[in-house]
């Protein structure tokens, strides 16, 4: 997962070069998160303040000396970094140590609709017309969702393929598929769907796709998404969660 190991070592990087710089109490939060930055999962400004010791907008400062335009951003990065990094057994200790937020149920609530709120500004009108084209001129659509993103996987492609001939569905890496990639050429388009942690074989199977000439169309998380830097065309959607299982009805 080069992806992830470039990520953290911007981290690093971005604060190493700055550090020498940094007052004592901006070197307590530097402190912090290189001695164990999964520790940030989920942590807000005031509650990194509190672990340092030090006041909220000195948190926001530390934050816009690393390059971010301030906390929320600088959040947004650790968040993919985390993303990918925890492993579900970690997502979920992590998220039941914080027990302060009312029931499971209003929680999860809350957070699918901050996600639908989220995805409404992120996808353009206008991305969604270029998407519609590509899919509509293709001669063949295979869509690809391997282990959790299988279920949407198979309910675009059900879907899609009520409104067009020669879409085919693949949740699994098959010796078949690849052989319909070959053959198909320049009139295929692969749409894959990957989220944290992004499956290795869809990767393989995106870059095999395009060496055959095929169109990729991405749909994924972070524009860092090893899924989206690999495809023609793409779309974001952001995947806030609160749990170690990822919510996915936004999408």
């Amino acid at each position: 997962m080069s992806e992830t190991l470039s990520t953290k070592q911007e981290l690093t990087g971005r604060i190493v070069r700055v550090y020498a710089d940094l007052s004592p109490k901006k070197r307590r939060i530097a402190d912090f998160v290189l001695k164990d930055y999964k520790r940030l999962f989920l942590m807000t400004a005031k509650e990194l303040a509190q672990a340092c010791a030090v006041s909220e907008p000195t948190v926001m400062r530390f934050a816009i000396d690393l390059g971010f335009s301030g906390y929320v951003d600088f959040e947004k990065f650790i968040k993919g970094l985390l993303h990918i990094e925890l492993t579900a057994v970690e997502r979920m200790n992590r998220t039941e140590a914080r027990g302060d937020e009312g029931a499971p149920l209003q929680r999860y609530g809350r957070n699918a609709i901050t996600n639908l709120e989220n995805m409404m500004e992120s996808v353009t009108p206008l991305e969604q017309r270029h998407l519609a084209k590509t899919l509509f001129a293709a001669k063949e659509v295979s869509v690809v969702g391997l282990r959790a993103s299988n279920s949407l996987a198979q309910y675009f492609g059900y879907l899609l393929n009520k409104i067009r001939p020669n879409v085919t569905v693949a949740t699994s890496f098959s010796s078949d598929l690849l052989d319909q990639i070959a053959v198909a050429g320049s009139g295929h388009v692969l749409f894959a769907i990957a989220f944290p942690r992004y499956p290795r074989r869809t990767i393989e199977l995106m870059e095999y796709a395009r060496s055959m000439g095929s169109k990729v169309i991405g749909l994924s998380d972070a524009h860092t998404s090893p899924i989206i830097t690999r495809a023609d065309q793409y779309v974001v959607i952001d995947v806030e969660g609160i749990s170690f299982i990822d919510p996915l009805e936004h999408v």
